[in-house]
């Protein structure tokens, strides 16, 4: 009798660690991937005064690049990791941002950096569906939002790695290096992955996953649906303004500091991580709590406050770009990325409010579609053809200054776009 309870208290310890364990090797996935996605922001000067490329071309490099395929393969990698072995396409994807990574250090020209930069957004469109998907089959409903909240974390720990790291590497190696140091870690996790963290779902045929569910919401009947929600079109144009204001400045962080406070790599690194990581991190947790508690006194009140959030960071976000130090403006800086992660959880809990049942996933699937393709895609893009617009008349520096001051009115009209939204959820 008691070598059974024995028996079964193992057989309950492996079922408990195997979850734990999947989770522990996803972290270290998303964590990577936003190393690998972010690191580019560090390493845009030196790439730039390197391959010689004008300030038009380094946000092409930054945005356009990775945003083409990331966010257009988004859907379809969904589908597929509904009904194909999920850890197989989380170990192929990961692989293939990591293969793009080291093929961006070996890169001699933007033709070849802006392709590499391409296969990195290919791979990284595999990995978030798949290992969402995973972590929902691994825990049961009572754990799955704290486990969803660990992979959370890895966020900001990757975004301070890929600065901190990336430019001290930078600074001492050059920026190959940093590629390369940015690559390699994900090939060994994609082995791992594939060797050591089965699908509890089993192995499915490749060619079944492909034949089409006529139970599945398609986007055509969701565009439909969704067509008539004047709200829903509200936040969405909200939200991909925000991310076109924050990934256009963030493709220009070392540029401005470099260029007009004169700082180190290694310094700006280290220093911007940690500025990233608090206040971006602060803004997401304090915008959901007070999603939260405006949400129980009126549904559209957490919207409000949103836009509120948006229109102040304005100044603060042009204080920061003129700040008289680069310490100063680092502080500053801190405004427009809190508000960059403070609207996130009040925007989806819209959505998810706006959204029917049939319609959930696909909503928000449109959402980050098209705020990528404007927000990461187009918004590095237009701060880099303001720069080289402004260029002539003001020299580099204050072009770019000016540029990233333009930009930070686009904040001003997301908030419009969510205090519409409020005006039109009834709809």
């Amino acid at each position: 009798m008691t070598g059974l309870e024995t028996t079964s208290g193992n057989n309950k310890a492996i079922s408990d660690r195997f979850p734990n364990y999947v989770l522990g090797v996803l972290f270290i996935v998303t964590m990577l991937n936003f190393l690998d996605r972010q690191i580019i922001s560090i390493l845009a000067e030196p790439i730039k005064r390197d391959l010689d490329l004008t300030d038009t071309e380094v946000g092409y490099m930054t945005g356009l690049s990775f945003a083409i395929f990331y966010t257009t393969l988004a859907i379809p990698v969904a589908a597929l990791a509904d009904k194909w072995n999920r850890s197989r396409i989380i170990a192929i994807a990961i692989a293939i941002w990591s293969a793009m990574t080291l093929a961006c250090g070996l890169s001699a020209n933007f033709i070849q950096l802006f392709l590499a930069r391409v296969g990195v957004g290919i791979g990284e469109a595999g990995s978030a569906p798949a290992s969402h998907s995973l972590i929902a089959d691994l825990f049961p409903p009572d754990r799955r939002a704290g486990a969803l909240g660990i992979l959370g974390m890895s966020v900001p720990i990757g975004a301070f790695i890929a600065y901190a790291g990336g430019g001290w590497i930078a600074e001492n190696f050059g920026w190959r290096v940093a590629f390369f140091m940015a690559g390699l870690p994900g090939i060994m996790i994609a082995i791992v992955i594939w060797f050591t963290v089965p699908d509890p779902r089993g192995n499915v045929p490749l060619a079944e996953a492909f034949k089409p569910d006529p139970s599945k919401t398609s986007l055509k009947d969701a565009l439909i649906q969704l067509s008539t929600k004047r709200a829903y079109w509200h936040l969405v144009a909200a939200g991909a303004l925000v991310q076109f204001v924050s990934y256009g400045l963030a493709s220009f962080y070392s540029g401005l500091f470099v260029r007009v406070h004169g700082i180190g790599y290694g310094e700006l690194g280290w220093k911007l991580g940690v500025m990233v990581a608090l206040s971006g991190g602060f803004g997401a947790w304090l915008g959901g709590k007070s999603g939260d508690y405006f949400g129980k006194l009126r549904p559209t009140l957490p919207l409000l406050v949103a836009a509120l959030v948006m229109v102040i960071s304005t100044p603060g976000m042009i204080w920061a770009i003129y700040g008289p130090s680069a310490n100063i403006a680092l502080l500053l800086l801190a405004i427009p990325t809190f508000a960059a992660t403070f609207y996130y959880g009040p925007n989806f809990a819209a959505l998810q409010r706006l959204a029917s049942d049939e319609t959930r996933a696909m909503a928000v699937a449109i959402y980050l579609l098209i705020a990528g393709i404007i927000g990461l895609g187009i918004g590095p893009v237009f701060v880099g053809i303001l720069s080289d617009m402004f260029a002539g008349e003001l020299g580099e520096a204050a072009a770019l200054q000016r540029a990233l001051a333009f930009l930070a009115l686009f904040n001003i009209w997301a908030g419009f776009h969510f205090w519409r939204a409020t005006r039109t959820m009834a709809d």
